[in-house]
């Protein structure tokens, strides 16, 4: 509402301006005036006001958009099994592994390492920088035994192969790319065994114990990530018909097959893929196979209430006008203060404020931010920037292990618009 400041709360103000008069009479003509007759006033032109905002709104054309990606971490112990809006990224995760002694050795004698578990690391995204470098000991436990034994750790791929993967998919469903906000994950790394003492190959280890030394009162070993993507299979519902000289097969899913409330995207299929398009809420496939076959698709859940212990993040923007609108028609950011309406457009930004924006020749700050996607082979970008466009920050909480994750996002999507520059984020 846009009368007066965002969340300008009427009765409020009332309240507080009377507690502030002295005067009886001056406080009793207030009331009469301004909140009975004025307070309808303004509630008429607020109700109008939205009115006007929600059709202009409504009118205006809306842009295809990727479904929001939701991620978050939860422990083993709190996971509710039967819930169907957030799933483990690895459904193996949900699995009781159990070290296989005679592998292990069979690994080191090959000079290779050894996967035990996963760690999750709750550290500055800089402070676990070299962490990869360093070596860890401790001992493995097979009974009553206890075996000293070296330990690396490497970060752990299997999750950002999972969230890297949805580029893929975005492409297979025609729609543009949004950047997954997925912070967590640069916090896991895998537990490896690299040497270890004289040892029975048909021994059982019973436990593993690593000194992570600076980090073990923060270190967790019951923690995996989950996401609001569950995998399911759709059969179509007609035979398909050929269409270009039957090269190529129109396969029709209709909409009484899809969950009320749920997007879905297209993942895997048995022939290639030609195009898709959705109409009235069915599905048409357009593929080189003719033969009717089921479907894989990601169940994309609307956001749910979180009632887990860890905080949850999602890419997702506030639905405005100008987002629409610049999403709809291609529009680039040409100015500061549209650079500061886009970044508080994500809903991450709250962890935020923006301070300023500068352009400077390129190398002449670093900054606390790294790119989010340095999978995608982005051709259009200048390889040797010549200036960088540097964002200034202040964080609602300094100390906060995921800033540096979190600001990394919005920096990445800002740089979309600016492929000429390098743009880096800071925290001041």
């Amino acid at each position: 509402m846009a009368i007066f400041d965002d969340g300008f709360d009427f009765d409020k103000y009332v309240r507080k301006r009377l507690m502030e008069m002295d005067n009886l009479e001056s406080r009793e003509l207030f009331k009469e005036i301004i909140r009975d007759m004025m307070g309808e006033f303004y509630n008429h032109v607020a109700n109008e006001y939205k009115f006007l905002e929600d059709r202009v709104f409504k009118e205006a054309p809306r842009p295809v958009r990727m479904p929001d990606i939701t991620t978050g971490i939860v422990s083993i112990d709190e996971y509710d099994v039967t819930d169907r809006n957030f799933r483990p990224m690895d459904d193996g995760d949900l699995e009781e592994k159990t070290p296989d002694t005679e592998l292990m050795l069979q690994n080191l004698a090959n000079n290779e390492p050894y996967l035990l578990y996963t760690a999750f690391i709750p550290e500055d995204y800089f402070k676990l920088q070299n962490i990869e470098n360093r070596v860890f000991h401790g001992f493995l436990e097979l009974g009553e035994e206890k075996v000293a034994a070296e330990f690396k750790v490497k970060q752990c791929r299997r999750y950002m192969d999972k969230s890297e993967s949805l580029y893929g998919v975005a492409k297979l469903n025609n729609l543009p790319w949004r950047t997954i906000l997925a912070p967590y994950l640069y916090k896991f790394f895998d537990v490896n065994v690299i040497r270890v003492d004289e040892i029975d190959p048909k021994a059982k280890i019973t436990n593993v114990t690593v000194d992570f030394e600076e980090y073990n009162k923060k270190a967790r070993f019951d923690i995996f990530p989950i996401w609001n993507l569950s995998k399911t299979e759709i059969m179509a519902s007609a035979y398909p018909q050929p269409v270009v000289e039957r090269e190529v097969f129109e396969h029709i899913l209709y909409a009484g097959q899809f969950k009320k409330n749920t997007s879905y995207l297209l993942t895997e299929s048995d022939s290639t893929v030609r195009d898709i398009r959705w109409q009235d809420g069915d599905l048409y496939i357009l593929a080189d196979g003719e033969t009717p076959g089921n479907w894989g698709f990601y169940e994309v859940h609307s956001e749910k209430e979180w009632f887990y212990k860890f905080p949850v993040f999602s890419n997702r923007q506030y639905d405005t006008f100008s987002n629409n609108m610049r999403e709809y028609f291609g529009e680039r950011i040409k100015s500061r203060t549209e650079i500061i309406r886009y970044l508080s457009s994500f809903v991450a930004s709250q962890h935020f404020n923006f301070m300023d924006v500068k352009l400077m020749p390129a190398g002449d700050e670093t900054g606390d931010t790294y790119d989010t996607e340095s999978f995608i082979d982005y051709e259009y970008r200048w390889e040797n920037s010549t200036k960088t466009l540097m964002v200034y920050f202040d964080a609602q909480k300094m100390n906060y292990y995921l800033n540096r994750d979190i600001l990394s996002f919005l920096i990445t999507n800002l740089s979309h618009f600016f492929p000429e520059y390098n743009c880096i984020g800071k925290i001041v």
